[in-house]
C-alpha cells in the first residue's frame, strides 16, 4: 500500500508552479490558496462549488393553509358549539315556573301558615 504525498511535496492542480495549501474534502484534489474558497465554513474549490446545487425555494400558494392550524380551529369551534349547545340544553330543561318567578311564590305561600 502507497503512502499518502504530503502536502508540502503536492502542487496545485490548475497552478502547477505553485505549491498546494490545501485538499478539497470533496473531489480530494490540491489546490493552491488562491483557487480554494470557504464557503458555509468548508474549504471547497470552485469546480465542487459549482457542481453543488442549491435546493431550489418551495413556492407556496398566497391562498394555501397550513393544516394543523385549520384543524386546530375546527377543533375549538367544535368545542364552542358542544358547550353552548348543552347549556342551552340545561336551561330549557328548568321549568316555566322558575322563568316566570311563581316557583318562589308557591312555595312561600304554602310554608306561611294562614292567619287567622
Amino acid at each position: 500500500m502507497a503512502a499518502a504525498t504530503p502536502l508540502s511535496q503536492t502542487t496545485c492542480l490548475i497552478h502547477a508552479d505553485r505549491a498546494a495549501t490545501a485538499r478539497c474534502p470533496k473531489c480530494r484534489t490540491f489546490y493552491c490558496g488562491e483557487c480554494i474558497t470557504e464557503h458555509h465554513g468548508k474549504l471547497t474549490c470552485a469546480r465542487c462549488l459549482s457542481e453543488e446545487k442549491v435546493k431550489p425555494e418551495v413556492k407556496r400558494s398566497r391562498f394555501s393553509l397550513p393544516l394543523m392550524p385549520v384543524v386546530h380551529l375546527a377543533i375549538a369551534v367544535a368545542a364552542c358549539w358542544a358547550f353552548y349547545y348543552f347549556f342551552a340544553q340545561t336551561l330549557a330543561r328548568i321549568p316555566n315556573k322558575f322563568h316566570d318567578g311563581t316557583v318562589w311564590t308557591d312555595d312561600a305561600a304554602a310554608d306561611v301558615p294562614a292567619e287567622e
